[in-house]
């Protein structure tokens, strides 16, 4: 998901010491282009964080919100990152009633994130390649040109290009199966699957 709007990333951190000492509060999200441009960085809360997976939480502002007509000002997403995998997912839910919006799933190179030091942090590269999941089921793939454009002007390496294709392969059969996080449900029953921490509504964030 591209976005041009910055915000101050350097925020206070908890650590929880019955954890391993992961952080616990707000954290930085930095969201790259190839070529290590940054598009935006954005502080959120951590519902999870592990070695292998990390969980987040934000409130969407109006530039993100307005993304392919699927998120609303003050929607609450809830971001899923991986280790090792080439995408991440987005979900949005309506603050109301916890209903979901819908999957923005980023082909990015796989993400990294580190607990050292006082701000804590995701970081992810974007390959602006995106597919979109409706509730009704409905999957679109976008920004196609803009992948083609981005691979040729930086450019991807030959295996980069193969990845990301590889990766909405991954990405369609998983939803085809409705694995983890493609449930299709609230943001309720997504907590009380996971066992996350509680997630409120709050005045949107700029993300």
């Amino acid at each position: 998901m591209t976005s041009t709007h910055t915000r101050d990333a350097a925020v206070r951190v908890g650590w929880d010491e019955q954890a391993n000492a992961y952080p616990t509060g707000v954290i930085t999200v930095a969201h790259m282009r190839a070529g290590d441009a940054s598009l935006d960085t954005y502080g959120v809360r951590v519902l999870r964080w592990r070695s292998c997976h990390v969980i987040t939480s934000v409130v969407l502002g109006g530039i993100s919100a307005g993304r392919a007509g699927m998120f609303r000002t003050g929607d609450i997403a809830c971001e899923f990152f991986w280790a090792g995998r080439w995408w991440n997912v987005i979900a949005g839910y309506d603050p109301a009633n916890g209903d979901l919006r819908g999957y923005y799933c980023n082909i990015s190179l796989p993400p990294r994130w580190s607990a050292d030091g006082d701000t804590p942090r995701v970081i992810y590269t974007d390959l602006e390649l995106d597919l979109l999941v409706f509730p009704d089921g409905t999957i679109e793939l976008q920004d196609e040109d803009e992948f083609a454009h981005h691979a040729e002007t930086y450019p991807y390496p030959a295996t980069t290009v193969v990845r990301a294709w590889a990766a909405l392969d991954d990405l369609r059969a998983r939803i085809a199966r409705r694995a983890h996080p493609f449930r299709y449900e609230s943001l309720p029953a997504l907590v009380q699957r996971l066992r996350l921490p509680p997630v409120a509504a709050a005045p949107p964030d700029a993300v």
